[in-house]
């Protein structure tokens, strides 16, 4: 059996759950900027107005359905919306920025600290990039907003469904398949407890009737967080090398310092990371639909015969099938196809290799540019060049390698020691 169904495969029985026939004025959606705006303010909670329904609007097809839990706070949904869609829109707003402190330091315009070598380097890309990219990063979608461009549009239950007109609020709730359908892409964003309540698992289940599992995209929450975390210790490394430099006269004096921040918090992440890998497999692989919480109980017996006729229309039971069965069809359905799913999105590793460039970058890239100060003062630019080369080099290599034995030694050594922390958190 497929892991997913095509709408046009779905039967005349669930045509209510999964399309807006004759009522299309309930396909609604939201540009993403109005969502992110005031550091995602609408995700302090459930509740909403008819104003939070005013941000949305009709439209003919929703490029991203996002699913998520309201039991998880408003700061790493932010965090995780704009991780996810701000990422390369933060990277290519950046690069001009950089290189134009690159060029105001080979020019002498910025200033300079002692280096080493015997010429005297910049600071100001390893003092300003980092902080630029996070700006852009969690602040860059509300800034094209200023100039019209709110960003692709998204379905967010608490604006697309009317929160106060119980009447439409009734509809838009049964809807929710057909707001899957009419969605381009699925984003999860993922929390421990994404798979322990009702309405999540719901949208799980009107998403595997109707979609191919390549169409979702899971993030989990706390993944923005550990990201932007990295990116602050990456700058305070800078700093504390720039301060050596300045006070000390030689780098390699911060480097203890440096090694220390730097090598606890990837032991810390990459740790957590396994272990959270493992967890999302066990609770998947034992998955079990009458173990899912619901915040209105009398919501529940709505909730198990909807995903019974999506069970039977999409052929994972027969048609005159009890609830029951059905029931059990889909947590089938989800231990088969769910574990290896996660497994693909979330990789073997904590980040993609976008992401470790950007980290790569972050290091070498804005110490490359502040060494471009170095031609203001005499330095021979071959010199300044064959060191350019090099830090490209090992941002696009060794970085990468490196990244890849810390992120994969920690994950042996668990496999060795029977993975007894994590069972014990269990």
């Amino acid at each position: 059996m497929e892991a997913s169904r095509s709408i046009d495969r779905i039967s005349s029985d669930v045509t209510d759950l999964v399309t807006f026939e004759g009522c299309a004025e309930l396909r609604r959606a939201v540009p993403l900027a109005r969502i992110l705006r005031s550091r995602g303010r609408v995700f302090a909670d459930s509740s909403g107005s008819a104003a939070t329904y005013l941000l949305s609007e009709p439209v003919s097809r929703i490029g991203v359905f996002i699913s998520h839990n309201w039991g998880v706070s408003r700061m790493l949904k932010f965090l995780a919306l704009s991780y996810h869609f701000s990422f390369g829109l933060a990277s290519i707003l950046v690069l001009p920025f950089a290189l134009l402190l690159g060029a105001a330091n080979a020019l002498g315009l910025l200033p300079v600290v002692d280096d080493s070598s015997g010429y005297p380097v910049g600071i100001s890309c390893r003092m300003l990039c980092l902080v630029g990219f996070l700006v852009l990063m969690l602040f860059g979608r509300n800034i094209l907003a200023w100039f019209g461009y709110e960003g692709p549009s998204v379905f967010l239950d608490k604006v697309c469904i009317h929160q106060e007109d119980m009447a439409l609020k009734e509809q838009g709730i049964k809807k929710l398949g057909a707001f899957l359908a009419a969605s381009d892409s699925m984003l999860v964003l993922y929390s421990d407890i994404y798979f322990v309540k009702l309405w999540t698992v719901y949208e799980l289940a009107s998403f595997l009737s109707q979609r191919e599992i390549s169409e979702m995209t899971v993030v989990p929450v706390r993944h923005a967080l550990v990201f932007c975390v990295v990116l602050i210790c990456l700058t305070i490394t800078q700093v504390l090398q720039i301060l050596a430099n300045r006070f000390l006269g030689n780098t390699e004096l911060a480097l203890p310092v440096v090694a220390l921040i730097m090598g606890n918090a990837a032991t810390f992440i990459v740790r957590r990371w396994h272990r959270e890998r493992a967890a999302i497999d066990v609770r998947l692989t034992n998955f079990q639909l009458h173990d899912c919480s619901c915040f209105c109980e009398s919501d529940r017996p709505a909730v198990y015969s909807n995903i019974a006729k999506l069970m039977r229309s999409c052929g994972a039971v027969s048609s005159s099938a009890v609830q029951e069965q059905a029931l059990d069809a889909f947590n089938d359905l989800v231990r088969r196809t769910m574990p290896q799913a996660f497994r693909t999105f979330l990789g073997r590793v904590p980040f993609q290799f976008k992401h470790y460039l950007a980290f790569a970058a972050a290091r070498n890239g804005t110490l490359m540019m502040d060494e471009w100060a170095q031609l203001a003062h005499g330095r021979d630019p071959r010199a300044v060049l064959a060191d350019s080369v090099g830090l490209l080099f090992q941002t696009l290599t060794v970085w990468w390698l490196v990244a890849v034995a810390i992120t994969t030694l920690p994950a042996f050594h668990l496999q060795l020691t029977g993975w007894r922390a994590f069972h014990d958190a269990v």
